[in-house]
């Protein structure tokens, strides 16, 4: 027992002290880490002298204990407020030490027989090296113990309350180290039960100093405990310390001489160990222990990197409203220790319920926009039933008195708002914490941390839901008014018809123009119903080669009717030659030239020019018609349903402009406020050919 003792305490010392020294930033911690690793070391001497009787282990033990309380002095003169302004005390304070150590060590190595000797039936004797190391030992540790309690008596507040277990576990080992010391001066003796009540003192001292100040991160330390390690760690800890017991207690009833059957051992061995399981399967059991360890051993309740991280990823796949509402509260069930949750979002007139765990409740399921807990959530984003956020709270005092029915129905004790700039688009409301504790500052601060992650969700869900709506929308518009614009063209041709049908009817010349009108605005009306029984994504191109004068001919032929009383002049280049898809192109010059048609005045002149500029074709067309601003052309010519003229829908030169990107032209707007405008339009230069190639 006596080596198992000695064994633990240099384990912990030794491990505390290099965690401490390797993540302290303070001065003082790395002389406190130092002291620990001096504590270990001694008790590795004393476990050597167990084992070995050796007095050279006895005389380094003695020599790490002189280490040791010079690292405590050291270390508590720099906390203590007034003795850390001096800085020269501190310096020659740390120099006397050193020296003390040094001198010490000389002594040891020149007369190493004067600290102790060795006595028939293992008895150590203090000579006068070790009552001179004693009272060195005893006067620093009542210095060392007078300092830490000027530094606790100092403390205020919270600082009293995190500096008080470390500080009780630091005067433990002053405590232990003056036993010692006083029982070598009394008897000039130096037994095994002395360093053993000492180990054990020493035990409980550094386990209350090295767990507090990884706790409250004393002395500048950077550490992080992470608390699913401990979490994890529960079951192996538990078997570790049943078994432990078990075999302490085998160990006494075999000493007290007391024989059990082995049936009956057995079976209550196996009795154990089932109620050791159900322990630690147990999810309350499981809940219960957590919430003790995150409200005990860790400076904040909840790990909200865990959570955030958590929320986030469910909310990166979740695209829908019951997606997130689902993801949203699995990680506040998950979280935190409820047992009752709702959320609520809001609606048309309202807030409604959209989830309840574990089942609807009785309460009412739609709450009014001028509620009393909304006008509060409103303002202060969060409402706690046990107590006000401020004294005198005359909103919360209503709520409580006026709704409580309503808040016990829907088991609300926590609310807090889900708010997306100044509009409370929801609320999340929790009923009483698991272990009956009142809610806290941090169950407010995560469940607004997971109210605002899902707000923000739910307010891009339903944006891309109507989105998703008007586009379906802006689609349908849009093609519909691409239909509507072939079918005004064509019925433009047949009005025009109609209207000269009466004076030239019995011209046959007229007639045969009649009937070519008619059957081209026919197939234009078939073309139009063919596209709505199956739009393509995208028209095929069908690119061919062509000479550009006939091509224009046919084209100014077949709008001539809706050119009437309109000068037409003409420039073409009857050589130049075209490789582009020739129905896109029609479409695009018949919309160009029967906008300018519609611009002009009955005195109105068009000019349509072809020819080439030395390295691709193009169009103009010109029109002294209604002018057009730049800024017009520069921000809304091209856009659908904009429009200069009192009848036109705005859509010509929007779909002029998409024909033109599709066949790869280059389109060009020029204009003036007053008068005139004039469309240009830049085929892509045909790509040469390899001799041989046939053209289609």
């Amino acid at each position: 027992m006596v080596l198992f003792i000695y064994s633990v305490t240099a384990l912990v010392s030794i491990l505390g002290g290099m965690v401490i020294l390797s993540r302290s930033g303070a001065s003082h911690g790395r002389a406190i880490a130092l002291g620990l690793l001096s504590i270990g070391a001694a008790e590795l001497g004393y476990l050597v002298f167990l084992l070995e009787d050796s007095l050279v282990a006895i005389r380094i033990a003695s020599w790490f204990e002189l280490s040791t309380i010079c690292c405590f002095i050291v270390s508590v003169i720099s906390m203590e407020k007034s003795l850390a302004k001096k800085t020269r005390l501190i310096l020659w304070t740390r120099r006397t030490l050193i020296l003390c150590c040094a001198l010490y060590t000389g002594m040891l190595s020149v007369l190493p027989g004067a600290y102790a000797s060795l006595r028939e039936q293992g008895t150590v004797v203090v000579g006068w090296l070790g009552r001179a190391h004693s009272i060195l030992v005893l006067l620093g540790s009542i210095l060392f113990i007078w300092i830490m309690e000027n530094i606790l008596k100092s403390s205020e507040g919270s600082g009293r309350r995190i500096l008080k277990y470390p500080a009780l576990g630091s005067i433990s080992v002053g405590v232990s180290l003056c036993i010692a010391s006083i029982y070598r001066l009394s008897t000039n003796t130096l037994t095994h039960d002395v360093l053993t009540l000492c180990s054990l003192i020493f035990l409980v001292g550094m386990a209350f100093l090295i767990f507090f100040s990884i706790r409250f991160k004393l002395f500048e330390m950077d550490i992080f405990v992470s608390r699913y390690v401990v979490y994890h760690s529960i079951t192996f800890i538990s078997m570790g310390s049943y078994l432990l017991i078990t075999g302490v207690i085998i160990f006494w009833v075999q000493r007290l001489g007391v024989k059990a059957p082995l049936v009956v051992t057995g079976f209550l061995v196996f009795l154990a160990l089932v109620a050791l399981s159900i322990l630690v399967l147990s999810p309350d059991a499981k809940a219960r222990l957590r919430f003790f360890i995150n409200t005990h051993f860790f400076s904040n309740k909840y790990d909200y990197r865990k959570e955030w991280g958590e929320l986030s990823g469910y909310l990166a796949i979740a695209y829908k409203e019951n997606q997130i509402i689902h993801v949203t509260s699995q990680v506040i069930l998950d979280s935190m220790y409820i047992r009752e949750l709702s959320l609520w979002l809001k609606k048309a007139g309202g807030y409604t319920r959209a989830f309840s765990f574990p089942h609807a409740s009785a309460g009412d399921p739609v709450m009014a926009e001028d509620h009393p807990l909304i006008s509060y959530l409103r303002q202060k984003s969060s409402f706690l039933r046990r107590a006000p956020q401020k004294i005198g709270d005359r909103d919360w005092e209503d709520i409580i008195k006026g709704q409580a029915g309503f808040l016990d129905a829907n088991k609300i004790e926590l609310a807090v708002g889900m708010m997306v700039g100044t509009d409370l688009i929801g609320f999340i409301a929790v009923g009483k914490e698991n272990p009956g504790t009142p809610y806290g500052q941090d169950d407010i601060d995560l469940l607004s941390a997971i109210a605002s992650q899902a707000g923000s969700a739910l307010t891009k869900a339903w944006f891309a839901e109507r989105l998703a709506e008007n586009m379906e929308l802006d689609t349908y518009n849009r093609m519909s008014a691409t239909m509507l614009h072939d079918l005004k063209n064509a019925a433009g041709h047949l009005s025009l018809v109609l209207q000269n049908a009466p004076k030239y009817m019995d011209r046959e010349e007229f007639r045969a123009d009649m009937l070519d009108t008619i059957g081209q605005a026919l197939a234009r009306i078939d073309k139009v119903m063919g596209k709505l029984q199956a739009i393509p994504e995208r028209e095929e191109l069908h690119v061919k080669t062509f000479a550009a004068g006939p091509f224009l001919q046919d084209l100014l032929a077949r709008i001539r009717p809706r050119l009437e009383g309109i000068r037409l002049v003409r420039d073409i280049d009857e050589g130049l030659c075209l490789t582009t898809d020739p129905e896109v192109l029609f479409k695009i010059l018949e919309n160009v030239v029967v906008n300018a048609a519609e611009a002009v005045d009955d005195d109105g002149v068009i000019t349509v020019t072809a020819r080439s500029d030395g390295n691709a074709p193009f169009f103009m067309v010109q029109d002294n018609g209604v002018g057009m601003t730049d800024d017009f052309i520069r921000n809304r010519l091209f856009k659908p349903f904009q429009t200069t003229k009192k009848k036109g829908t705005g859509l010509g030169m929007w779909q002029v402009k998409n024909m033109a990107d599709q066949i790869g032209a280059r389109i060009e707007v020029k204009g003036n406020e007053a008068r005139g405008v004039s469309v240009s339009l830049w085929l892509q230069r045909p790509a040469p050919q390899e001799p041989g190639a046939k053209t289609r």
